[in-house]
């Protein structure tokens, strides 16, 4: 397929958050994109730089934008339709509100229904051939009465009308932003069907993993201020970044090992370090850097900038250069802290870290020992109790939710019925009336959900707040928190939990707090390298002892044929080594966003004879050491 659209040398920074750093990106007649990336990464911007409305920053060299000479159109279809600027229109003319000239020309036929011009604008411009195209996809959608002002529509509906805009565009790029939300299973269905019988290029930004599925064959993957690109089916992609985190770990596990041979033959003695390998002892001085530098790739910082941008509109908590201390032990230091308004931060670190510390300092039950603190104007926070036993078993849920009234007057000021609201809790009428000692565990557990869910707060604190939740029940706290628009801190060991509500991770790490995009996904790589260095530092301190220990031991005398064996393995592990260092870098240049299966193969039988030559390795790497603790 020919080339339609080229950009190159992409920057662009909001403030200090930085949104592109040298991407590109390269659209071919006929590609089907699905647009990915954490939310905040910049898709809905990159649509509009490649539609033309954002102007990338002055760039060295400079960002280009090349058409290839084509002269096509490109046509977005934004989230929200513009319905404030053209309330004048009802369902079956609001497709002009994205054709200036037609709908220029549709107010004048408005006012002079013989104007000529007009319809020569119309006939020149497709509009025509644009009207019926649309007119028949709103049938396709069941929207018949085309006398409805879109003002009276729902979601629902003013989506279904951004549909059959965009379906019946004549442009030869077409820009879906989240197309199929508010919609029903029935649209959106139709929906795929026409993407998939469509021969137009598109791309597409969507939550819906099923439609990225079907209607897409290209991945472009925004992360870190990078466009990756893959060839490929959405599961495809999933399936190759499963690959490189496997990759990525069990490069890691080898590192473990690596580092314990290294720290062996490194010790071996003034004599044996003459006739070693210059590159080895540079691969052993290099191994904690392999370790840095892992941990750097699999480790999503967020820029504070953005918490700074003013985006948010209220900060909530800010710490400068913050530190804790109880006595002479130091707890907590180097704190740079922002909490604002409708942050989802998950704080993770192990036990005794300081997490309950960290709470009770934002409540301000704690000081900081040195540095700035500063919270909004009477700061309301509230940490979750799932405590049972505060619950008054005689009585009903009704009576504990509305204490005596038949309304209960949410945190958020609306009024609704105790019976309404207990069942968006799963209560059925009956359990409502019950005694609560005749409740289960998990109902009990809900109730005193739907208690703490009346309490309005600026700032929520769940401390494990899945702890004997059953499954209903944790996916209707997800729900719940998903829609919360105050900030929230999830403390919790439930990964998947963190990860469908989190939008931010403060890990407490040596007494600092690190922070990453998204929930625990994002971090669980940087979480490994983490523990794999520190078992290799303890490794390394437990091998100078075990070597203090040897030396006062008498050597075991080697045999004859051991002798021979052990002068001649060195130079088979080098090797070995450098077979091994050739595969790898052959392999390496294979390109994964393009496989055919014949590449696929070659591939396979590479890596396959590489494994066997690390397993052979691995052997000889054994019977070095056996021989080596002889001499």
């Amino acid at each position: 397929m020919s080339i339609l659209l080229t950009l190159k040398n992409i920057n662009l920074s909001f403030g200090q958050k930085a949104i592109f750093k040298d991407s590109e990106l390269t659209i071919h007649e006929g590609d089907r994109i699905g647009l990915i990336g954490l939310n905040g990464q910049g898709k809905s911007t990159l649509f509009k730089i490649i539609n033309k409305e954002v102007t990338p920053d002055i760039s060295t060299p400079p960002f280009t934008y090349d058409k290839s000479n084509n002269p096509f159109k490109i046509f977005s279809i934004p989230q929200e339709l513009n319905i404030e600027d053209y309330k004048d229109l009802n369902i079956e003319d609001f497709y002009l509100s994205f054709y200036p000239e037609l709908y220029a020309a549709h107010v004048t036929l408005q006012e002079d229904p013989a104007n000529e011009k007009c319809y020569e604008v119309f006939q020149q411009l497709n509009g025509w051939d644009i009207q019926n195209a649309y007119l028949n996809y709103l049938k396709g959608f069941d929207l018949l009465d085309l006398t409805k002002k879109v003002t009276e529509l729902s979601g629902g509906e003013k989506r279904k009308i951004a549909l059959a805009i965009g379906l019946s565009s004549t442009a030869e790029i077409l820009l879906w932003d989240e197309p199929t939300n508010h919609l029903d299973i029935e649209t959106i269905e139709r929906f795929e069907d026409e993407l998939m019988h469509s021969r137009k290029t598109y791309l597409i930004i969507s939550h819906d993993r099923y439609l990225l599925n079907h209607t897409t064959d290209k991945i472009f993957h925004i992360e870190r201020g990078k466009i990756s690109t893959f060839k490929g089916k959405y599961l495809e992609y999933l399936e190759y970044l499963e690959s490189k985190e496997a990759e990525l770990r069990k490069n890691l596990d080898k590192l473990q090992n690596h580092h314990r041979r290294e720290l062996a033959w490194m010790r071996q003695g003034i004599k044996a370090r003459r006739t070693r390998s210059k590159k080895r002892v540079e691969g052993f001085e290099n191994i904690k850097s392999n370790i840095s530098e892992i941990k750097s790739r699999s480790r999503k910082v967020v820029n504070l900038g953005l918490l700074h941008s003013g985006r948010k509109s209220k900060r909530l908590v800010e710490i400068e250069e913050g530190q804790f201390s109880y006595g002479e032990h130091e707890i907590l230091k180097d704190l740079n802290l922002v909490i604002a308004k409708n942050d989802k931060i998950a704080l993770i670190g192990p036990n005794g870290a300081g997490k309950s510390t960290l709470i009770k300092i934002f409540k301000e039950e704690l000081k900081l020992s040195s540095g700035h603190q500063k919270n909004a104007q009477n700061l309301k926070v509230i940490t979750f109790d799932q405590n049972r036993e505060s619950l008054d078993l005689e009585k009903t849920p009704i009576e504990v939710i509305g204490e005596g009234n038949d309304f209960v007057i949410l945190g958020d000021g609306t009024r609704k019925h105790i019976v309404g609201y207990l069942e968006s809790f799963l209560f059925t009428s009956d359990q409502a009336h019950r005694p609560i000692s005749t409740l289960s565990g998990g109902e009990k557990n809900r109730l005193q959900l739907a208690i703490f869910m009346k309490e309005s707060a600026d700032l929520w604190v769940f401390d494990e707040p899945t702890n004997d939740l059953d499954i209903e029940t944790i996916e209707l706290l997800e729900k719940e928190l998903k829609a919360y628009q105050s900030a929230l801190i999830i403390i919790s060991h439930d990964r998947a939990f963190i990860d469908n509500i989190c939008d931010t991770t403060w890990l407490i790490n040596e007494k600092k707090v690190e922070i990453f995009e998204g929930g625990y996904t994002q971090v669980a790589p940087y979480l490994h390298a983490l523990e794999l260095e520190k078992k290799l530092n303890l490794e390394a301190k437990k091998s100078a002892k075990s070597e203090a220990k040897q030396e006062q031991k008498q050597a075991t005398k080697m045999t004859f044929k051991e002798k021979e064996r052990f002068s001649k393995i060195e130079s088979l592990i080098e090797s070995i080594e450098k077979e091994i260092e050739t595969m790898t870098n052959d392999l390496g240049k294979f390109d994964f966003t393009d496989m055919s299966a014949e590449k696929k193969q070659e591939y396979k039988e590479l890596n396959d004879l590489k494994e066997n030559k690390e397993k052979e390795l691995e052997s000889l790497y054994q019977e070095w050491e056996d021989l080596n603790s002889k001499i």
